[in-house]
């Protein structure tokens, strides 16, 4: 720690001030990142997965998995940075739950590292959109995290973030259903509320699970006029 400590302060990198520390073992961060070197490689990073949903795949000669091959959802990409697994999944609730800002600005800027080089040979989508609260957990929870993953991905990767979506129907948290429930659940949920005519767009959220929301939200984007849709997420679930 020592060491790290004076290689910080003697180095070309930012001022001292800039040094946070690190959101999982109290050591010194990284130079702009509360998440030292130790920590942030030891994160489960999402490898190989489903190009159209992310669901983790355990054949290396896939691309694609057997509900996509069977079914196509109405996204076209999926991008997660991790598995929704320790200490990932613990970060994220700390975020969303127990308002740990800090834990969502360092998970999103690492998550901007990722997209930028996922799409080096790829334009980036026209515009950002967050996944929406319905206003009255919004006002419970005292925010929404989709909105400040957006917010900071859409500084880190200069792409104009979007309102185009509204939650306009209350329903039950989607964790407590299984996945038939869930697409019922959100059956008239979402209405758009801009101009997306043409538009490619990523649609930002903390985890993907059965893809129900992302489905049903790119849906009424795509009869809006919407050209393209693609997913990025912290997180995907194994299933």
């Amino acid at each position: 720690m020592v060491n790290r400590f004076f290689q910080a302060f003697y180095s070309k990198s930012p001022p001292l001030a800039v040094i946070g520390q690190c959101i999982l073992c109290g050591d010194c961060g990284q130079p702009g990142l509360d998440l030292c070197r130790p920590c942030s490689d030891e994160l489960p990073l999402l490898s190989h997965c489903c190009q159209r949903c992310a669901l983790p795949l355990t054949d290396g000669s896939q691309n694609n998995c057997g509900q996509c091959l069977q079914s196509p959802p109405p996204f076209q990409h999926t991008k997660a940075t991790w598995h929704y697994s320790p200490p990932i999944a613990q970060l994220i609730s700390s975020f969303k739950y127990n308002h740990r800002y800090s834990y969502g600005h360092t998970l999103a800027k690492i998550m901007g590292f990722k997209l930028a080089s996922a799409y080096t040979h790829n334009n980036l989508p026209d515009v950002i959109i967050a996944t929406p609260l319905h206003w009255y957990r919004q006002l419970r929870r005292g925010f929404n995290q989709s909105e400040q993953l957006t917010q900071s991905l859409a500084k880190h990767l200069n792409i104009p973030p979007l309102r185009a979506v509204k939650r306009c129907k209350s329903t039950p948290p989607q964790q407590s259903l299984n996945a038939r429930q869930r697409k019922q659940n959100l059956q008239g949920a979402f209405t758009v509320c801009a101009d997306v005519t043409g538009k490619r767009l990523a649609l930002v959220d903390d985890v993907m699970t059965t893809g129900a929301t992302a489905s049903e939200i790119s849906r009424c984007l795509l009869k809006a006029g919407a050209a393209e849709i693609h997913i990025w997420c912290l997180a995907r679930t194994p299933s």
